[in-house]
Parts: structure tokens; sequence; C-alpha cells
């Protein structure tokens, strides 16, 4: 019997990683419709990204793109968080299938914000910071935050 839940204890965080994946994938798809994003985009959870979350393009300018996201990173995320940390990722999809636009941070955040709040994309920063010793401003990052009714 100890053996058998010392098997089911190992083998549980395969199971968990599995529906993770296609948990973080089923987002990815339906962010990338809300954005009109044409271009495939695969997630996968990596062992380790030392950005803890990136994109890039396997190909040419139409793709396909894949976001490696750091496991161990994602399991710090709400799914609120998870969400606003993908729609960031592909707001960096969107610069690039839209040329000539330029890449940079606030950019891609302000594509994010077409489907996540602002309020959601603080905590995930304050994360990626706290992983990877990083700082940054978030005003820089996001812009001010609306007061209230937009102002």
């Amino acid at each position: 019997m100890k053996l058998g839940f010392a098997l089911l204890v190992c083998l549980l965080p395969l199971r968990l990683s599995a529906g993770s994946a296609d948990r973080i994938q089923s987002v990815t798809d339906e962010l990338r419709a809300r954005l009109d994003i044409l271009e495939s985009v695969q997630a996968t959870l990596v062992e380790h990204n030392p950005l803890v979350m990136s994109v890039e393009t396997l190909s040419q300018r139409s793709g396909p793109f894949v976001i490696a996201i750091d496991q161990a990173f994602a399991r710090t995320l709400s799914d609120d968080e998870l969400k606003a940390a993908i729609a960031h990722e592909l707001g960096h999809v969107w610069i690039y299938t839209h040329y000539p636009y330029v890449q940079s941070e606030r950019f891609a955040n302000d594509i994010a914000m077409r489907v996540v709040s602002r309020s959601l994309l603080g905590p995930v920063y304050e994360k990626v910071w706290k992983r990877t010793g990083m700082r940054g401003n978030l005003v820089e990052f996001l812009g001010l935050e609306a007061g209230p009714l937009g102002q």
C-alpha cells in the first residue's frame, strides 16, 4: 500500500503539469483570438526560463510562435495573473506581426490591456522582479493608473 501511495505522489505532479499545459494553451488560444492574432502560438511549460516567460518565432515574421513559461514561475501565478502574463507575451506577438512597430514592454502591455486589466499586470511584474532579482518601474511599463471615471 505504501508503494502505491508513493507512486501516486510521484506521478501527481506530472498529471498536474499536463492539465496545466492544456489550461495554459486554452487561455493562450482564447486571448489570441480576442487580440485578432492569426498566427499560431504554442504555449509550453519549460523546466527553466531565465526570463520566466518569453516568446519567440520559430521561423520568419509569420510564426509559428512559442511562449516558453518557467514551470516554477507558473505555479506562483493565480489564474488571473497567468492570463495577464500570457496577454503580455501575446502583445509582443501582435507587435511583431504588425510591422513596422517597435518592440517595447510598454507597447506589449498596451496591447495586453485590450483583454486584461492593468491591475492584473502589476502583481505579475512584482513576481517577475522577485524571481529574477531585477527591478523596474510600473508606471514606465504600464502607464499611470486611471482615476475615477477613467481620469
